[in-house]
């Protein structure tokens, strides 16, 4: 079987087909694409084990990565599976559970500074949730033991402990295994004129301003359902700001140049170049599929581009409990 990039070294004469050259040509762009992800967010994970005891800002993180700050958290959620804060918390940890077994003199508030934990008050309630024990009752929990493995492997005492998790083509394909109905491409998105009111805070609350402006644009003769569709654009990365904080946008489709008034207001949304997740989901696996969206595009030759991502609902969700709902999430990409 021929793949990857000494398929598409061979001679153009002696291809069987031309489907054959380009399904070769795609596994080859998908594995350079895949490549140049793996490369961007374990050059992070380098960066942040380097640094451990400092505070390095969220858009520091995001220029090492070569992606914007708005994008970069939820591509990094996807691909590690874990939060940035609970990676950086827990490397720390793990470095201070090292420091704490290769050296049992070293004081614990000199590990606490060492390992980027403002007072030794948090970095020991943090020690004891992580390792469900005190930092003195690890050392005298793993330091006999560790010292008959050294005396018998000849390995160093903390090597028991894991290293930084780095991201690699298994992790990646164990994480894609999640079952929703589904289907991702990129495709060019038309440009929309929308109505708005706006929402701050947690996305489960954004029904009350679909609320509002349905009952505000009901009497004007904005809802011509089926044509009318609803949309959802995010202004913030729910996974950087505070929940309370978060920025969206329930809004309509209308035709230009309709007139707004008070909290609803005139959004243009550019058409252009998107990936788009076509889902039917449950109320709780919206975050999967955001998940999944950002999985595909380490495959696909794309990163994220300027302007806000957005939620395309072609139609109504169904009426059974919890509701299904058919969903398009749309990220405005460029090419890797």
């Amino acid at each position: 079987m021929v793949s990857g990039s000494d398929a598409l070294s061979r001679s153009p004469t002696r291809w069987n087909s031309l489907d054959e050259f380009i399904h070769c040509a795609t596994m080859t762009m998908q594995s350079q694409s895949r490549t140049e992800y793996l490369r961007r967010i374990n050059r992070v994970i380098d960066y942040i084990d380097e640094r451990l005891d400092e505070n390095i800002p969220l858009e520091k993180l995001a220029e090492v990565a070569c992606f914007s700050p708005f994008h970069f958290h939820r591509i990094w959620r996807a691909m590690t599976g874990e939060t940035l804060h609970n990676f950086v918390k827990r490397i720390r940890l793990q470095n201070a559970g090292r420091m704490l077994l290769s050296d049992p003199a070293r004081p614990v508030a000199e590990i606490a500074t060492l390992c980027g934990f403002n007072s030794s008050a948090v970095f020991c309630r943090s020690f004891k949730t992580h390792y469900g024990m005190s930092t003195g009752e690890f050392r005298q929990h793993h330091g006999v033991w560790d010292r008959k493995m050294d005396q018998s492997t000849g390995k160093e005492s903390q090597s028991w402990l894991p290293p930084p998790l780095y991201i690699s083509d298994e992790l990646l394909n164990q994480m894609r295994n999640v079952h929703m109905e589904k289907h991702i491409e990129v495709k060019t998105m038309p440009a929309m004129d929308l109505v708005y009111c706006r929402h701050t805070g947690a996305f489960d609350q954004i029904g009350g301003a679909f609320e509002k402006l349905m009952k505000w644009a009901g009497p004007r003769g904005l809802l011509r359902f089926p044509e009318t569709k609803t949309v959802t654009v995010y202004h913030d990365d729910p996974k950087v700001t505070d929940p309370e904080k978060v920025r969206q946008s329930a809004c309509i489709t209308v035709e230009p140049g309709v007139r707004t008034e008070g909290e609803f207001g005139n959004m243009h949304v550019p058409g252009g170049t998107y990936v788009v997740g076509h889902f039917s989901i449950k109320p709780h696996q919206f975050t999967d599929a955001w998940d999944a969206v950002c999985l595909w595009l380490a495959d696909s030759g794309y990163q994220p581009a300027d302007g806000y991502p957005y939620e395309f609902y072609p139609e109504e969700h169904t009426q059974d409990i919890p509701p299904t709902f058919t969903v398009d999430i749309c990220v405005p990409v460029k090419a890797l």
